[in-house]
């Protein structure tokens, strides 16, 4: 539990596919891929995490801010002084995706909910991202809110999705009465 607690950053994302699954044309066609995506996924962080367990000490390991940054700030290619800044751009391409599709369902799950036009809400969540990328600078803040957010994340996974499996198994009950 500790290592989830520690990780829940990485497991969220799994629940947006309430949101968007109604989206998807042909969904029972397109199970395949979203089960290869996330064995992908899965496998990628699997292969990371062990490498950084072989590459660092038990001690390393608890005194490394960002492991795998560190780790590949030893690569060294005569055409690139610095890897890091490739690695940084493709962590980049790997982070946008999940970030836009986390406001579209944010936003889309306030217009179901306050019936507002979706725009609004995206705005204003666009807005508040920006005040927290400015006013969160240091590494103290950045850990503050690390946690933060770790420990939300794991009463969401824990609570709020199988509250939500239990208010929507009632509703459908009630339906049939």
């Amino acid at each position: 539990m500790y290592g989830v607690k520690d990780n829940s950053v990485t497991m969220i994302g799994f629940e947006l596919i309430l949101m968007f699954y109604p989206f998807i044309k042909d969904a029972k066609n397109s199970q395949k891929y979203a089960h290869g995506g996330a064995l992908t996924t899965t496998l990628m962080t699997l292969f990371i995490y062990l490498v950084s367990l072989v590459f660092y000490s038990q001690k390393q390991l608890a005194l490394t801010i960002w492991p795998t940054l560190t780790m590949t700030s030893v690569i060294e290619l005569p055409f690139i002084q610095r890897f890091e800044y490739i690695e940084t751009s493709w962590w980049t391409i790997v982070i946008i995706p999940n970030m836009t599709i986390s406001l579209w369902a944010a936003s889309r799950g306030f217009k179901r909910l306050f019936n507002v036009q979706q725009k609004y809400p995206l705005w204003g969540m666009c807005i508040l991202i920006l005040l927290i990328n400015i006013f969160v600078f240091d590494m103290d803040s950045i850990y503050i809110l690390d946690k933060i957010i770790n420990q939300f994340g794991v009463y969401f996974i824990c609570l709020y999705l199988p509250l939500l499996l239990l208010i929507i198994y009632t509703k459908k009950l009630r339906k049939r009465k």
